[in-house]
């Protein structure tokens, strides 16, 4: 057992499970996988210079572009001053964050969704996970739904696609975007499932990003049972802040090409 001093102080005892080294910025790191007490599984570096906290980013699978993204950069006031919604969705992501320990003994997470596509569902929870690995040096991981299907269909092919699946499916924090955009099949209820189930089981934090309000999914009645007893709804106001952003960047552009010489 060996005593593990986290970014923020916080002490545990833990079994080493294993090594590996990891490049980042071109410099190689040690990192050991933890088995923690009243915990579970953390990854920590030995090396004093080296920051725990962008190891954990740089494995959570969150786009490269939205690495340093935290709970800060995201505009609630891009939906309009004022707006009951959008206050009531800001209220819910800084409760999740400034009281996240109590989500994470309740096993209780968010289900972010909006009808409207572009309102920016899958930046807050990126936003949210960023921010949440920096305060607590939790372990996040972020997959679509299709991107799991697919890796579940490969049949763990390697014994990388089954680290990369246990990973997931274990993870203190997971990111589940875009749920009910796929094809309702039994398979594909199965395999989601059991995902949710065993995250359900054992109070690991999912947040879940989707088009459809929980009850209008198109999936296992057992899923959605399940999501609603393990998330927090946070809606998104229907406004599409990609097709603002779109058509502002297209008004810049043309005043550009027009008043070029």
């Amino acid at each position: 057992m060996r005593t593990i001093l986290t970014r923020g102080e916080n002490e545990f005892r833990g079994k080493l499970l294993k090594q590996e080294q990891i490049s980042i910025d071109e410099l190689t790191y040690l990192l050991g996988e933890y088995d923690l007490q009243e915990y579970g599984e953390a990854v920590f570096s030995d090396d004093p210079k080296a920051q725990n906290g962008r190891f954990r980013s740089a494995r959570s699978m969150i786009p490269f572009e939205h690495l340093d993204k935290r709970a800060k950069d995201f505009e609630w006031t891009l939906y309009g001053d004022n707006n009951p919604e959008a206050e009531n969705g800001r209220k819910m992501a800084n409760a999740f964050v400034l009281n996240f320990q109590k989500f994470r003994r309740a096993g209780k997470g968010l289900y972010i969704h909006s009808v409207t596509k572009g309102t920016g569902k899958t930046y807050l929870s990126y936003c949210l996970a960023n921010e949440v690995m920096a305060r607590y040096d939790v372990n996040v991981k972020f997959t679509s739904v299709l991107e799991y299907l697919d890796l579940t269909k490969k049949g763990y092919s390697s014994m990388a696609d089954k680290e990369e699946k246990d990973g997931i499916a274990k993870a203190t924090v997971l990111i589940l975007d875009d749920i009910g955009v796929e094809v309702s099949r039994e398979w594909v209820n199965t395999t989601l499932y059991q995902l949710i189930d065993y995250r359900y089981s054992n109070k690991l934090i999912t947040v879940i990003t989707s088009n459809y309000p929980i009850e209008q999914l198109k999936a296992d009645d057992r899923i959605k049972d399940r999501i609603n007893n393990m998330c927090l709804p946070l809606h998104i106001p229907e406004v599409s802040i990609r097709a603002m952003e779109t058509d502002r960047e297209n008004s810049e552009f043309i005043k550009d090409v027009f008043e070029s010489k």
